[in-house]
């Protein structure tokens, strides 16, 4: 059963309405979830959801499908090259 958005995972209150960001304070970017395989670098943004109960935050991310990596995607280094399999890998 997929969790709702629009209930808080800690105490079941409402979750605040409107458009809220996260952002770094450093340099005002955008927090991202990065995930590197293959020699393959996919991003996406995290985007929070608060309560207006309890104040809990918690995150997630729009379209996790996004994060898969595809014959179709190029390493970020043009050098790359693949680990060799290894026993321990299965």
């Amino acid at each position: 059963m997929p969790e709702s958005l629009e209930a808080c995972t800690k105490c079941g209150g409402q979750i605040l309405k409107g458009d809220i960001c996260l952002r770094s304070s450093k340099d005002m970017e955008q927090i991202m979830v990065v995930r590197r395989d293959h020699g393959v670098e996919k991003k996406i943004t995290l985007q929070p959801k608060v309560c207006s109960q309890c104040g809990s935050v918690s995150f997630f991310v729009e379209d996790p499908k996004t994060l898969r990596i595809s014959s179709n995607d190029k390493p970020i280094d043009p050098n790359f090259k693949t680990k060799p399999i290894l026993e321990s890998d299965f």
